[in-house]
């Protein structure tokens, strides 16, 4: 794999390794950090992936995804294609006439990637699951004027890359290939799409954490990269400066700021994704930090940055300190998210359920039984897929089930006690996580002999229930 950074001690750029040890053991008791670089003067200090995550996996940043459609806009206003004060309507005349709310015709570019479009909910209320997602946007009602009113909205940034798309005949991603990517040497993964084929904008990009630790480099150096400016600089320092007033929100670094489609924070300012995907940037100290996580509470990560690292950061190097290094360097190489611990039980003859309808849409599972796993193979309307789950160790399968997508999987399996199985997994190029329960008791009242709980760390996807017919 290309690595486009020089790998140096922490002490080398002013960084105290025990301070690090510090941050590094406070970020291994969230639930859960997946991976983090860390880049002081666009040297690596640190590094480190935890298992089931790996570094040549690209990562779903879902709204990080936003700062890149941000950059398309800036690069296709200084090629001239665009202003960020064009009015969106003059870009799709043919949806004039489904106009609903006359204030809709005031919304400009700006007005999109500062989220204060009018709405003040996120506008993909009103585009999930519509064949024209650009229609029932400009067909959307407003809540305010627009320019006046901060509201997160993933629906805004959609429609800048649908400007893109118009405006350029390419998705934001294939428009950024030449002119970002590929001068950072980066390989992108897919970027989902609507029904109408077109980038999603505010989600939907997969990167590795190294491509986005070049990202957050770019970003830092003001778009320049090896001699060249990759990206408008008059552009950027607008889009990393408050543009909107988020105060309304609650958590501290959701609060001080809004940029275009970067969050200002308490320090420095970051490109932001759900449950902890981040590429903060630091000018002051000359630091970047690209991380992927799957965490409940964001704020938390942010926290230990804050308490942890700003207050230890040094002007000049520091005295190396090797035993400190490799105390470092030892406790990263045991990160790791653990597997359910417990051995395998008896071996026992395989289960199938036959379930009732459900909102998973499985028809039934299979639980088969081998010296060190166990695997589920389910039967859905797209046919059977199966994942596997180690006893006290992690297995590997790709899984779909209820996704858009396939995704790569890591599970685990422990008995809580005779009769009750426990699988825990993990999709490893996301955020989501889920908790399989079977009870085998044969006490269990008719009709429900057996039962099997699946509780998912998904808010659009609740605890569901699936039971032996």
């Amino acid at each position: 794999m290309m690595n486009a950074f020089l790998k140096v001690t922490p002490e080398s750029v002013g960084i105290s390794s025990r301070s690090l040890l510090k941050m590094m053991k406070d970020l291994g008791r969230l639930e859960y950090l997946n991976s983090i670089i860390l880049l002081r003067h666009g040297r690596v200090c640190l590094e480190c992936w935890l298992e089931p995550y790996r570094r040549e996996v690209p990562h779903q940043l879902f709204s990080l995804s936003k700062s890149f459609t941000s950059c398309a806009i800036g690069l296709a206003q200084a090629e001239g294609r665009l202003r960020i004060t064009d009015k969106l309507i003059s870009f799709f005349p043919e949806y004039e006439e489904k106009i609903t709310d006359p204030r809709m015709k005031k919304v400009t570019l700006e007005d999109l990637l500062t989220m204060r479009s009018g709405h003040k909910v996120c506008a993909t209320r009103y585009m999930t699951g519509r064949p024209d997602c650009i229609c029932a946007f400009l067909a959307s009602p407003l809540d305010t004027e627009p320019g006046t009113y901060f509201a997160y909205n993933s629906g805004a940034s959609y429609m800048l890359a649908a400007v893109i798309r118009r405006v350029t005949g390419e998705n934001v991603r294939e428009y950024l290939l030449p002119r970002l990517f590929e001068p950072l040497q980066i390989s992108p993964g897919i970027w989902e799409c609507c029904p109408a084929g077109i980038n999603l904008g505010g989600l939907g990009l997969y990167l590795t954490t190294d491509d986005l630790a070049k990202f957050a480099q770019l970003i830092l150096q003001h778009g320049r990269w090896g001699g060249r400016q990759i990206l408008p600089a008059d552009y950027l320092k607008a889009a990393l400066m408050k543009q909107a007033d988020n105060s309304m929100n609650e958590n501290p670094d959701w609060k001080t700021g809004y940029g275009y489609h970067f969050w200002v924070s308490r320090h420095g300012c970051r490109g932001d994704g759900a449950s902890g995907q981040l590429a903060v940037i630091l000018e002051e100290h000359d630091v970047c930090i690209a991380v992927t996580a799957c965490l409940t509470r964001m704020q938390d990560l942010l926290d230990i940055f804050w308490e942890d690292l700003l207050p230890d950061l040094k002007d000049a190097p520091l005295p190396e300190d090797p035993a400190a290094h490799r105390e470092l360097l030892d406790h990263i190489g045991t990160m790791k998210i653990p597997a359910l611990s417990g051995s395998a039980a008896e071996p026992r003859p395989a289960v199938r359920f036959h379930f009732q309808d459900n909102s998973a849409g499985i028809r039934q599972c299979e639980i088969s039984f081998g010296p060190d796993h166990c695997a589920m193979t389910f039967l859905t309307s797209r046919g059977y897929e199966q994942l596997r789950a180690g006893f006290g160790h992690f297995e590997y399968s790709v899984l779909q089930l209820t996704d858009i997508l396939p995704h790569p999987v890591a599970a685990s399996a422990a008995w809580l006690d005779p009769s009750t199985l426990e699988i825990r997994s993990f999709i490893c190029d996301g955020i989501y996580r889920d908790v399989w329960t079977v009870d085998f008791s044969p006490g269990n009242p008719e009709p429900l002999k057996n039962q099997m709980i699946c509780t998912c760390f998904r808010p659009e996807k609740p605890r569901f229930l699936l039971a032996e017919q």
